[in-house]
């Protein structure tokens, strides 16, 4: 009965939009494509594909996993928090599958400009 509430919050939300449906523990693009705009909004940093940081050179700083279990909005809310604290200038986000717990969670990679070395 949960799941078919859902659809039906979902169905409304998004009528005529052409979302795909799922069930409310997984992260949808159009949940992930607001994320990152939101994220874009919050954050100094640049948001990247990985090929676009391989094509530019980029180093990978570091790769983290953020996660939560309240909501998308509130794992949008810890992956600005975390890429605010590291202020590096490009980051790329990959949105992972929840676990069986409805954790939402999304890996986050962090690149910063070639070094020169002259």
């Amino acid at each position: 009965m949960k799941k078919l509430l859902w659809v039906n919050f979902l169905w409304v939300l998004t009528l005529g939009a052409g979302v795909a449906f799922a069930d409310e523990d997984t992260i949808v693009s159009s949940d992930a494509a607001q994320v990152e705009a939101k994220l874009s909004e919050q954050v100094s940093s640049q948001l990247i594909t990985e090929e676009q940081a391989e094509e530019m050179g980029l180093n990978r700083a570091d790769t983290y996993e953020v996660s939560s279990t309240v909501s998308v909005e509130n794992l949008e809310l810890l992956i600005a928090e975390k890429l605010k604290e590291r202020e590096m200038p490009y980051y790329s986000i990959e949105f992972n599958d929840p676990t069986q717990d409805n954790e939402f969670r999304a890996t986050v990679t962090e690149y910063f400009s070639p070094v020169n070395d002259e």
